[in-house]
């Protein structure tokens, strides 16, 4: 569990300097992509089964954002807790109206 802890809290460190400093400058009509939601999205998607590795990709993820992000809604944690509330939306519904096949093994 540490060792994920490590590389969740470099990955997204990574990606927020990348998309902070580099991708602001290749903006298509003033939008520039979000790599940590796509990230969270993503751990979200394939990852469904231990939740706090989830909530703490979304809590290190919003984290990283409010530190090196403009923050134009006035408060200090707006991007951990819409990371939250996504994560936890995406968690739901997995969780209740998808369902998966078990692979039996031989």
């Amino acid at each position: 569990m540490f060792k994920k802890t490590i590389i969740l809290i470099l990955g997204f460190y990574f990606l927020t300097i990348f998309q902070s400093s580099f991708l602001v400058h290749f903006s298509i009509r003033g939008m520039i992509p979000n790599l940590v939601l796509i990230a969270v999205i993503i751990i979200n998607l394939f990852t469904f089964k231990d939740f706090w590795f989830i909530f703490g990709s979304a809590v290190i993820g919003g984290f990283y954002l409010d530190v090196f992000s403009l923050n134009h809604f006035g408060f200090f944690g707006f991007y951990t807790l819409i990371l939250i509330i996504i994560s936890l939306f995406i968690n739901f519904v997995l969780r209740r109206y998808v369902s998966f096949p078990i692979i039996e093994k031989i």
